[in-house]
């Protein structure tokens, strides 16, 4: 890098921010090595949005025998109807693609394009009746669930999904990769690595800090990074938060399938947390609480379950009007 001469930056006698009496370019080197890492880590999500999306899908798809395991036609067709409720033009749905998932969440990843954009659907999805799923390969900390049970007969029936539910899932999750919030995300990991950078810099300038013992550094140092990861992650927190609201008030008004869809998703989902909170003993009371909702320490990831579940079983501004 021709720009940079750090026997000219530096007066005699100073040290770089990092530096030590025998290492005076250790800072620079260090804030270097951070941009490259900040815009490597930017690049691998969107290599593994585009790109690398069909190998991402690969590794949390469900396999059985060592074959991954192809959509069943109900799915298909329902995951085909969402796409015409969505009002997606019938030349582009070619792009958007399920898959049968691990576990018993829904998963998406790519974005618009002609990369595409793959959901992910659990396999709860091809429980039609109880009697459906397959409990022997079900387990709870690393053990069986004891079915019989008040917990265990709550964790089975949520995990039958009503088939209206199941769309508003497909529904939600298509909307999530069709929005801007990707990008939002990457760009605030760039912003974030700048402003670390750029803080430590002044930092240093101000406070005289290439001249101060390695302890006073070391603070300067873990405020700074402490600052600009607080940011990233408060704004990357905000855009979910905002996205999930304005998918759901989208999707509520768009059609009655998803409204009441939503009311049934969320009703299931919030019945299985109640009833792992209670499986899986001290770490389900940490993960959930009592209503359902998912416990988090100091980020807000999501909005809460329960205020999703209540949003859409109050009247639609369509049912209000009529």
């Amino acid at each position: 890098m021709s720009h940079y001469r750090p026997t000219q930056a530096l007066k005699k006698g100073q040290k770089g921010f990092f530096a030590t009496d025998n290492s005076e370019n250790k800072g620079a080197r260090s804030f270097v090595v951070l941009g490259f890492l900040a815009t490597g880590a930017a690049s691998g999500q969107i290599m593994a949005h585009t790109l690398f999306s069909s190998h991402y899908r690969d590794y949390v798809r469900l396999y059985k025998k060592g074959f991954s395991l192809p959509v069943p036609k109900p799915l298909e067709d329902r995951f085909k109807s969402t796409l015409n409720l969505l009002n997606i033009d019938p030349r582009y749905q070619k792009y958007y693609n399920p898959f049968m998932a691990c576990g018993f969440d829904m998963i998406s990843m790519g974005t618009s394009g002609k990369c595409g954009i793959h959901i992910g659907l659990p396999v709860n999805f091809t429980y039609n009746t109880v009697s459906d799923v397959d409990k022997s390969r079900i387990m709870v900390n690393q053990g069986s669930v004891v079915w019989d049970s008040e917990a265990g007969q709550q964790l089975l029936k949520s995990l039958v999904m009503p088939e209206q539910g199941q769309m508003y899932a497909m529904a939600r999750e298509i909307k999530m990769r069709d929005s801007l919030k990707l990008y939002l995300d990457i760009s605030y990991a760039l912003v974030g690595a700048a402003l670390a950078y750029f803080g430590g810099t002044s930092m240093n300038k101000r406070l005289h800090l290439q001249n101060q013992p390695r302890p006073v550094r070391l603070v300067g140092i873990g405020l700074v990074a402490a600052f600009s990861g607080l940011n990233y992650l408060m704004c990357k927190d905000f855009t979910q938060n905002y996205y999930e609201e304005v998918i759901d008030r989208e999707l509520k008004e768009l059609d009655p399938i998803f409204a009441e869809g939503g009311k049934q998703f969320y009703t299931q989902i919030l019945e299985r947390n109640k009833a792992l909170r209670t499986l899986m003993g001290k770490e389900g009371e940490s993960t959930y609480t009592v209503l359902g909702n998912e416990n988090f320490l100091f980020r807000h990831k999501h909005r809460p379950l329960v205020q999703r579940k209540i949003f859409f079983e109050e009247p639609s501004e369509q049912q209000i009007n009529q």
